[in-house]
């Protein structure tokens, strides 16, 4: 009974310890967020003439949703073809996609810009949307393979023999029954586009296309020193922040059972 009381004791004591740790900046920013001027700073962010807060948030809400809406499509059915599926070099061709997550998006910036640029797709939507699904597509990939993985193959063949075509248990056995990787691989897909910087930072020169992480540094990098001016840029992560945490938030139980399902085959 000591050695488990000890053990609990540790893992509280541990799990603590990273609450704080993770707790630390954010009451830290909304601290210095207030310090001058109260909720004053978050105005000042809102009305601000050269950064407009909403358009921003509008830009990354529509490049995040779409981006999740294509990358949970294709990745699901990239997913059924890899796991229920038999085609020549299927596993070949599955490591050889997996092992490009060890690509660095550093190492590849110089040739995305110019692919970007040859077709006209700076300052687009499109042309942020592009190399984000390609990007978050392989992660998302690898939990849908997984979740396929568990699902007997026997509930395929019984569809089979019920005269079901491919896409037909796709679209009316399989999908119906993986809504927690459908919010699972949404939701990850859409925070990992709504923080994405360098991909913005390459592409995106008008401020009307500005994404939240690009307005942020704005408050940062335009400004002095100020006691107000360090409390606006506070105020400004936070409200740029706020949506994701939002749908972070509603979308918490599927996140759970969905990346539970997705790690661990049956």
């Amino acid at each position: 009974m000591k050695r488990k009381a000890s053990t609990t004791a540790i893992m509280y004591a541990v799990l603590i310890f990273f609450l704080l740790i993770w707790l630390f900046p954010i009451v830290t920013a909304i601290s210095k967020s207030l310090q001058f001027g109260g909720l004053k700073s978050y105005e000042s962010v809102i009305t601000n003439e050269n950064v407009h807060y909403f358009q921003v948030v509008f830009n990354s809400l529509f490049i995040s949703i779409v981006t999740a809406v294509i990358v949970v499509f294709i990745t699901s059915l990239a997913g059924f073809a890899f796991s229920k599926m038999q085609f020549a070099g299927r596993n070949v061709i599955y490591v050889l996609m997996l092992a490009c997550m060890a690509v660095p998006i550093a190492s590849v910036t110089m040739p995305l810009f110019f692919t970007i640029k040859v077709f006209g797709l700076t300052n687009t939507y499109l042309g942020m949307i592009i190399p984000l699904v390609a990007f978050n597509a392989l992660q998302m990939l690898l939990l849908w393979r997984n979740y396929f993985d568990g699902i007997p193959n026997e509930i395929i063949e019984a569809a089979r023999v019920d005269g079901c075509s491919t896409w037909r248990i796709y679209l009316r056995i399989l999908m119906p029954i993986s809504t927690p990787m459908i919010a699972t691989t949404g939701v990850l897909t859409f925070v990992y586009s709504w923080n994405e910087y360098l991909i913005p930072l390459l592409l995106i020169r008008d401020e009307s296309k500005y994404t939240v992480t690009l307005a942020s540094t704005y408050f940062m990098e335009t400004r002095s020193q100020t006691p107000e001016m360090v409390a606006q840029e506070y105020a400004a992560l936070i409200l740029m922040t706020i949506p994701s945490v939002i749908v972070y938030l509603i979308s918490q139980k599927w996140l759970q059972s969905g990346i539970t399902a997705g790690a661990v085959k049956s």
